[in-house]
């Protein structure tokens, strides 16, 4: 909104990096059109342009904090705990203890809830409706016990341990990641792959460097950023990971809320935005070497999409898992660019391929996810848990 204020307009006599060609060319014209001077009904223009967005952008965020709109579920009990990561039972305990496991690794900076978002728009308990011992690992911010973790401290001294809970004397669990949980369930399926029956793999990462290459180098430049955040804070807090989102997606919020603003308060559609913005705002740190390995190994240096990731002593290699896998590519996903999930489809050796037209959270939280995202993959379930 401010670079779009008269006051900035002046830059525009200039090119900005990172514009992509077709861009570059309409700017061009554009500045051509203009003239080399002031035009001013052009700048009276934008200057109401602007205040229109302005208004509507703080009407929208206005609207969603006087919103009525609460999770109302009650949290699924805790099974196991160890130090600030705990198990829960999204089947409460009414499944059959034969029942085939599915057990959901979510992101480390993202609570569970979203995928438990509401009463009747539960992707958890839809899987418990269908017949499964449906169980999820919820992080919670970390404490002293995870202060020094990698990502190979939470596979080994928390996601092994709940394998362990989970198979002693039972067959193996279906494993589900999301977003960066696909990362850390591939580094599990890796070092305990009889364990594992099934591999569901949705929105995740892989090759860190597509669609852009040139994104490695900024990313070790971030790194170096944010080491002296990372020393004296020992976390990567959860205001700057939100803004390192919002700079991958810089008018996203505008656009979200000025819409948000237009929708009718009572409908289902706002009610499931209001949740999933709580949710956004309810995040979990990173710690520091958990962060240092995401910023450069993973963004910086690539290490999964060069088939150059460890998880301990354990190289995390798709290719050497054979395993029934499924791997779900949103299309609209901004936040995983279907170019870097989609690798896993071909490197995982028995994956099928889902690429249903949704964003990021939308997969499991948007009126269209259990039509385009939950039927689809229970069908696939069915014939292979």
């Amino acid at each position: 909104m401010w670079l779009s204020l008269p006051l900035a307009w002046p830059s525009l006599k200039h090119n900005w990096p990172g514009l992509k060609p077709e861009h570059q060319a309409r700017l061009t014209l554009l500045r051509t059109q203009l003239g080399a001077g002031r035009n001013p009904e052009f700048d009276a223009v934008l200057a109401a342009t602007v205040v229109d967005r302005a208004r509507s952008f703080i009407a929208g965020i206005r609207a969603y904090r006087h919103h009525p709109a609460e999770r109302n579920l009650p949290a699924a009990p805790v099974v196991w705990q160890s130090g600030a990561t705990v198990l829960r039972d999204y089947s409460f305990a009414s499944a059959d203890r034969d029942a085939p496991v599915v057990l959901a690794v979510p992101s480390l900076i993202n609570r569970i809830d979203i995928l438990d978002i509401d009463r009747d728009h539960s992707f958890l308990r839809t899987f418990a409706a269908h017949g499964y011992r449906v169980l999820g690992v919820d992080w919670d911010a970390p404490g002293p016990e995870e202060e020094t973790f990698g990502f190979a401290d939470y596979v080994a001294q928390r996601l092994e341990p709940i394998l362990d809970f989970l198979t002693a004397g039972a067959s193996p669990v279906n494993l589900l990641g999301y977003c960066m949980g696909g990362c850390l369930a591939l580094a599990l399926t890796s070092r305990r792959p009889r364990e594992v029956r099934t591999l569901m793999l949705m929105a995740t990462p892989w090759d860190f460097h597509k669609p852009d290459a040139s994104i490695g180098p900024h990313f070790l430049d971030l790194a170096a950023q944010m080491e002296p955040y990372l020393e004296a804070l020992g976390h990567l807090p959860v205001d700057v990971i939100q803004s390192l989102f919002a700079n991958f997606q810089p008018v996203q919020a505008m656009n979200k809320f000025t819409e948000f603003a237009a929708l009718d308060p009572n409908s289902l559609e706002a009610r499931h935005f209001v949740l999933c913005e709580d949710w956004l705002n309810d995040g979990v740190p990173l710690v520091a070497p958990a962060a240092r390995e995401c910023l450069r190994g993973w963004y910086g240096e690539n290490r999964p999409g060069k088939l150059q990731w460890t998880c301990g002593d354990t190289l995390v290699d798709p290719r050497s898992l054979t395993m029934p896998a499924y791997v779900v590519v949103p299309g609209k996903d901004r936040i995983v660019p279907p170019e870097s999930a989609l690798p896993l489809a071909k490197l995982l050796p028995h994956a099928s391929l889902h690429q249903p037209m949704t964003g990021h959270i939308g997969m499991v939280a948007s009126t269209k996810a259990p039509h385009q995202v939950w039927a689809p993959l229970m069908s696939w379930l069915e014939k292979h848990a």
